[in-house]
């Protein structure tokens, strides 16, 4: 067993703190935090499309999810808990700051 506090990124690091990760033969998962300043977009410039599934619980704070288009797909608001599909477009501005917790899910299949 391992057990380690929540904490979240400290000004001037990466936005993305990985706290656990879980690589095997079959699975490969990461846990982790994120803190989104008010302002930003993630990614800056067009859509990220992940290799993993995401599943994200928002802590605080707000962002405006986008479609491919540059339409709002919705908010994601303190206590939201999302699910995104691997590969699945993303992007989006961070209405307030906003910190959450993620864990990405890779199946490995063998290696």
């Amino acid at each position: 067993m391992e057990i380690k506090k929540i904490t979240y990124p400290l000004p001037g690091e990466h936005y993305n703190k990985s706290l656990f990760n879980i690589d095997d033969n079959q699975v490969d998962v990461q846990f982790g935090t994120v803190f989104l300043q008010k302002g930003t977009r993630i990614p800056e410039k067009g859509f990220t499309k992940h290799q993993s599934h995401e599943i994200s619980i928002i802590y605080e704070g707000k962002i405006e999810m986008l479609n491919e288009d540059g339409s709002v797909k919705g908010y994601l608001t303190s206590g939201d808990v999302v699910y995104i599909q691997k590969l699945e477009a993303q992007a989006g501005n961070v209405m307030e700051d906003t910190s959450l917790i993620y864990t990405l899910i890779n199946h490995t299949h063998g290696k």
